[in-house]
């Protein structure tokens, strides 16, 4: 009936007469559905657990905090909206403002935040870069399991499936050069260092390359050179355990935070793969998730999810407490439809891949339209249904161009550079584009889906 009642809707879709997030055989039905006793038998997890206990989840994981009662009313919901409508309000609160600041440095008051803190919270504030890791605020859970800080990443030259990388010295030259391909990972299968439909990628702070290896049920990590380390996860919808997982995200402590999407929740691991917490239900409530797709981080620790078949971007605290929306289904600015990847820039600005409206959006830290670029075609700086975003530390912005089965990459102003790729299973082609990955050198990551 779920899927049923999605295909309708889906039908109802402006941007799905022939590409849309179904049509494009997004993912086949598994026997995680069908036939789950089967399934789990063939994995090798035992036969204990009944079909019933292993149907479509639920999740019964609710928010820290929030109770666990059914659906709020719609009132409710729209005063938690208006009250909690934007994150940089909490920033205001949590680290002070631009005149604490300045009574700071005149000596004027002794409670006053720190200047690290006042001047993290100022840059965001006007939408400028934090100047480095130690001006970044830490949250509670970031201080219980920081030990040390951790490395940035200068380097990561591998990638999922297939592997691109560009050469060059200023970011745009390197954009414009010919790319190539360093290597690839995995083929179709369920051994170690094997996928089936892989979804999000991300880089670690330790240049590790993090899959969410979606069909297997999966989080798969590798070094920098593509070598298998280790995994976690298998199907199911209690602690730790997945279905159908698709976004990926490693903050700068190196905990993995995982839109686990049919079970509606996100969850996050420690850098082990040892399960931390996990928050959200299904439903509309703010909190709640329909099909959490992409999910992303700042530098300040706060999650970005987005929440694809609400049309709409969450955001978070580290331990999963809600503090922010934007977006309501439509074609409008500052709308979206379908919304599948997430990124940050380190001038806080929020990308977002506007798939079935053929573009991307960009906002600020009030969730805010900064700018939009792209309309539904194949010429450059075009989309079909774009799936994957990332930016590197200079702004430039990565797309993967799902439909047209290649990679975009524009100026931080959304200027068209250049694109890469075709359809295919060879060298440098793509069948079913999802995320993708930049590192500080300019490497992109890509997960080439259906190879």
């Amino acid at each position: 009936m779920a899927l049923k009642e999605r295909r309708q809707r889906l039908a109802r879709s402006r941007s799905s007469q022939q590409f849309g997030d179904e049509e494009e055989q997004d993912e086949p039905i598994s026997p995680t559905s069908s036939n789950p006793s089967a399934y789990l038998a063939s994995r090798g997890y035992g036969s204990t657990t009944s079909g019933h206990d292993l149907a479509r989840s639920r999740s019964s994981h609710a928010l820290k905090s929030r109770d666990n009662s059914p659906e709020r009313s719609s009132a409710a919901t729209e005063k938690d909206g208006a009250a909690l409508s934007s994150w940089a309000r909490y920033l205001k609160n949590k680290y002070g403002n631009r005149s604490a600041a300045k009574d700071k440095e005149s000596g004027a008051s002794a409670t006053a935040p720190s200047s690290s803190t006042s001047s993290a919270a100022r840059r965001l504030s006007l939408g400028l870069p934090l100047r480095s890791s130690t001006e970044m605020g830490s949250s509670d859970d970031d201080s219980k399991n920081m030990q040390g800080s951790p490395t940035t990443p200068t380097a990561a030259t591998a990638a999922v499936g297939i592997a691109q990388a560009v050469v060059g010295t200023s970011p745009r030259s390197q954009y414009l050069q010919k790319c190539q391909q360093l290597f690839e990972i995995g083929s179709r299968g369920s051994e170690a260092g094997c996928f089936t439909w892989p979804r999000g990628v991300a880089v670690g702070p330790d240049n590790s390359i993090v899959v969410a290896d979606s069909s297997n049920h999966r989080v798969q990590v590798f070094d920098s050179n593509g070598r298998f380390v280790k995994e976690f996860g298998q199907y199911g919808n209690k602690e730790g355990e997945f279905d159908c997982l698709a976004g990926v995200a490693v903050n700068r402590i190196g905990q993995f935070i995982i839109a686990d999407r049919y079970n509606h929740r996100i969850q996050v691991f420690d850098p082990s793969g040892r399960f931390l917490r996990a928050f959200g239900s299904q439903g509309t409530a703010d909190g709640r998730f329909n099909y959490p797709w992409g999910v992303t981080t700042d530098a300040l620790g706060f999650i970005y999810v987005c929440d694809k078949e609400n049309h709409r971007v969450q955001v978070f605290q580290s331990d999963g407490t809600f503090v922010g929306k934007f977006g309501t289904m439509g074609n409008k600015e500052g709308q979206l439809e379908h919304p599948h990847y997430i990124a940050v820039s380190n001038t806080n600005r929020v990308i977002v891949s506007d798939s079935n409206n053929h573009r991307i959006q960009i906002f600020d830290v009030n969730g805010k339209v900064v700018s939009s670029f792209g309309t539904e075609g194949s010429d450059d700086g075009q989309f079909k249904f774009p799936r994957g975003v990332a930016v590197d530390d200079q702004g430039y912005i990565c797309v993967a161009d799902s439909g047209n089965n290649r990679i975009q990459i524009f100026h931080p102003d959304g200027t068209f550079l250049r694109a890469f790729g075709c359809w295919g299973i060879g060298k440098g082609e793509f069948k079913g584009l999802e995320g993708v990955a930049m590192t500080p050198n300019g490497h992109i990551l890509v997960c080439d889906r259906e190879n």
